[in-house]
């Protein structure tokens, strides 16, 4: 009777460690593909795909962390795909936009991003200027993408 108790309190305690952590550490989730949400707030977004699948986008992952209440985002879609116009009720204006950067580089002979465009730093990791928007990015395991609030001038 005792081992039958001290599995049921171990697996429930490696329950709650493991429920904590995903509170700490956001995640979505769509088919193969698993993201986590390193940070969100009103200048910047960023995103690290923890299982990547070359069928889904960045704009599947927003849409999957805004169904879990974890950002906010609007925009609209036109035939290059979606525009995003607001984030976190952060609204793009005259004088600054959201700018997408990208540890994606080329993959299958595409190029994603392009470093003469602009970089930006994170975690000691270089992001540079994503070549495509939030719904031409696909998922590659262990890539960054971050939406960073960024001045016209």
């Amino acid at each position: 009777m005792k081992h039958w108790f001290a599995k049921i309190a171990g697996a429930a305690g490696a329950a709650l460690l493991c429920i904590a952590f995903a509170a700490c550490t956001p995640s979505a989730g769509m088919g193969n593909a698993r993201a986590e949400l390193l940070e969100s707030d009103g200048t910047r977004l960023v995103v690290r795909v923890t299982e990547g699948d070359m069928d889904k986008n960045l704009y599947d992952v927003l849409c999957i962390f805004e169904q879990n209440g974890e950002i906010a985002f609007d925009g609209t879609q036109s035939e290059y795909g979606f525009y995003l116009t607001s984030l976190n009720g952060v609204e793009a204006d005259a004088e600054n936009y959201w700018a997408l950067y990208t540890t994606l580089g080329t993959l299958d002979g595409v190029s994603y991003s392009d470093a003469s465009y602009g970089t930006w730093e994170y975690d000691g990791r270089t992001l540079a200027s994503a070549s495509y928007g939030v719904s031409g990015l696909p998922l590659v395991e262990g890539e960054l993408y971050a939406l960073i609030r960024t001045s016209v001038a």
